[in-house]
């Protein structure tokens, strides 16, 4: 059976070897996907985890956010933090925890989820300069756009080391070397994943479109760029490891999206200053409780 078939079995199979999710992480997807879940509702959601809730107030509390006075209620972290990052945040530890104890695997987790914070804050200050409407809901598919690359690693070790013995060998991006040797790349994955767990289309479309954004529908399309360029400059910036060896994003990305090469230069350097602050949310995030 061929790579991909493989993938796919599992994937799709109900019963299969894939890491069950935390309760709350599935509550927390249904509270993506309902417009209509209040900060009250979300708090109540999270406070059933008292690990998750010790994380996020530390988090809201952090340097990152810079609050100049204490914040401790769920609830004003969530003001702090912000609905959308938060629930993207708590998904992410989820997900993080339910794998972090497996070992031998071949790309490093936790310089994974270090990438994924930096193209979270990079998409997000994009998205504030070229299109404010989606900057609250940029962050979770953004921090979450690498999921695939986890169960690569995870299922497909041997298979995956030597996916990315070919990219640094041949200079190529992973996700072209992913295609090349398994008809199947990490962003397909992801949303693979993504679909199987119930979460909404707003994380899935630009987690699947993020190196091929102008493959994306209409309402997400700008989304999926932003993420590809956010994804670029987080490596440029050298801020944790996707096992990436070659920075790409598409052609004309920044004039498709609407940014310049004066603003590009700006945001790498706003993730280089705020390093301390990024390894400090890294930290917080992937505490052993």
């Amino acid at each position: 059976m061929k790579i991909k078939e493989r993938i796919l079995e599992m994937v799709q199979k109900r019963e299969s070897d894939l890491p069950a999710l935390p309760a709350v992480i599935h509550n927390l997807i249904r509270a993506a996907s309902d417009e209509k879940t209040t900060t009250e509702a979300l708090a109540a959601l999270i406070s059933y985890d008292l690990g998750m809730t010790n994380k996020l107030l530390k988090l809201a509390n952090s340097m990152y956010y810079a609050q100049k006075n204490k914040v401790d209620t769920l609830k004003r972290a969530i003001s702090v933090i912000g609905f959308d990052e938060i629930i993207g945040i708590a998904l992410g530890m989820g997900i993080l925890s339910s794998v972090s104890e497996i070992s031998g695997l071949s790309l490093d987790m936790k310089a994974l989820w270090m990438h994924g914070i930096g193209v979270a804050t990079a998409s997000k200050q994009i998205a504030k300069q070229t299109n404010p409407g989606i900057a609250g809901k940029i962050f979770i598919p953004a921090l979450l756009h690498d999921m695939g690359k986890v169960i690569f690693s995870i299922y497909f070790k041997k298979e995956y080391n030597e996916v990315r013995q070919y990219a640094l060998e041949n200079r190529r991006p992973l996700y072209f070397s992913e295609n090349s040797l398994f008809k199947l790349d990490h962003a397909a994955l992801s949303a693979l994943l993504m679909t199987r767990w119930n979460f909404p289309a707003s994380i899935i479309l630009p987690c699947r479109f993020h190196h091929a954004p102008e493959s994306a529908p209409v309402k997400y399309r700008h989304h999926a760029l932003i993420i590809n360029l956010a994804d670029y400059l987080t490596q440029k910036a050298q801020l944790g490891h996707s096992g990436n060896p070659v920075p790409v994003t598409i052609k004309n990305a920044p004039q498709k999206i609407g940014i310049n090469e004066s603003a590009m230069m700006k945001i790498i350097e706003l993730l280089k200053t705020q390093e301390p602050q990024i390894k400090e949310f890294f930290k917080i995030t992937t505490a052993v409780n």
